[in-house]
């Protein structure tokens, strides 16, 4: 990358999201940089709700960017009472069954542990006890060898389990508010509170069908891993649409893995800490741990190329620009939250309106692109 010129990449992202808020027709978004602990930009427009503006402070649910907040509880409270090395059942004792016993933490959170989807039926996401007792008693969905799958409902669970037997029962979306949010007083929540519930902007479904690929006709077919691993295990319930995400109580819910709400100047001011020395919260073994690439290629549950660290997506393959050392999370319909130590920064973009798919589509690419001056 060449020399950074914040006033230039201030205004290349301005007019990128200015043309982004042009084309909208419903929805809103926000868009914030932070770089060494100071915002550098703070951008947001369309509609919160139906009639209501969208403003700074509008909060908005984030999807799977969420996992990278969920991981970053799980690593701290793992740094100082267990090697991410050990088994998972060395702390987990009810895990230690089934071909699991050789699952490290390591294997955990680069979605290494063949856990992606849920076996049990009738369990709703909601039910914590209920997702883990299943997880904890199921073999791996395939033969460990190495390889990868999203876990994209279940590991929040497993996280939030680990932390409760670190805390002695302390919740994840708990430890979060203590150790994380209200000292830094950040906008982000596992479990939005009672008196904000209004605030929050109204996530609206894709309007438009994907684009075929070998993930969206494995979507299409309810034997599939890939839709198993996306889906509600309560047969019910299904998946989990905007218009169920939009309900106050789920909204009030912690769910780990998808459900938190956030705003985008705080979810790149937390990313801007994770870019530098990770603001006393970390050691700097855990930081390593964040940005070192454990999985890598074809991802058994997406059906195309991803790369994990210890609990975030890295950057091997480009998702957030040019950046090696980038890392974070993407949210399905284009969430995104990452942070870049090379340069400081920490990026995240938030719409409510969403786009097909799980990973960054075209507003999110644009964006990332404007924020390295990326032509063509």
């Amino acid at each position: 990358m060449g020399i950074f010129d914040p006033a230039a990449t201030v205004a290349r992202l301005e007019r990128a999201f200015a043309e982004i808020i042009a084309e909208t027709t419903y929805g809103g978004a926000a868009l914030a940089v932070w770089q060494e602990g100071k915002p550098l930009l703070s951008l947001f427009g369309g509609e919160a709700s139906p009639g209501i503006s969208w403003i700074q402070s509008t909060p908005c649910l984030i999807w799977s960017a969420s996992k990278g907040i969920a991981a970053a509880c799980a690593l701290r409270a793992l740094q100082s009472s267990a090697d991410l090395r050990c088994p998972v059942g060395a702390l987990l004792r009810d895990f230690n069954c089934n071909a699991k016993e050789q699952i490290t933490f390591l294997d955990l959170l680069s979605h290494r542990a063949g856990l992606a989807a849920i076996d049990r039926k009738g369990l709703s996401l909601t039910d914590h006890k209920a997702v883990v007792s299943a997880l904890n008693a199921q073999p791996p969905n395939w033969m460990l060898d190495g390889s990868h799958g999203y876990g994209a409902r279940t590991f929040g669970f497993l996280l939030d389990e680990i932390i409760r037997w670190i805390t002695n029962d302390v919740t994840l979306a708990e430890y979060w508010e203590h150790i994380f949010r209200a000292p830094l007083g950040l906008d982000i929540w596992f479990g939005l509170p009672e008196e904000k519930l209004n605030l929050a902007a109204t996530v609206i479904a894709p309007k438009s069908p994907p684009v075929p690929s070998d993930f969206s006709r494995a979507f299409g077919d309810p034997s599939s891993l890939t839709r198993r691993a996306l889906s509600e295990p309560n047969s019910n319930l299904g998946i989990l649409t905007p218009s169920v995400m939009n309900t106050p109580e789920m909204r009030m819910t912690s769910i780990p893995s998808l459900g938190v709400i956030a705003t985008a100047d705080s979810l790149a001011r937390f990313y801007a800490m994770l870019a530098g020395d990770g603001g006393g919260f970390f050691q700097p073994e855990t930081l390593s741990a964040m940005r070192t690439t454990l999985a890598r290629g074809l991802d058994r549950v997406l059906l195309e190329e991803t790369c994990f660290s210890a609990g975030f997506m890295t950057n091997d393959f480009g998702v957030y620009g040019p950046s090696r050392s980038a890392f974070g999370h993407p949210g399905a319909g284009g969430s995104l939250g990452f942070a870049d130590p090379e340069l400081g920064l920490g990026f995240a973009f938030i719409p409510s309106a969403m786009n097909p798919g799980a990973l960054p589509g075209p507003r999110t690419q644009k964006l990332v692109r404007a924020l390295y001056g990326i032509t063509g």
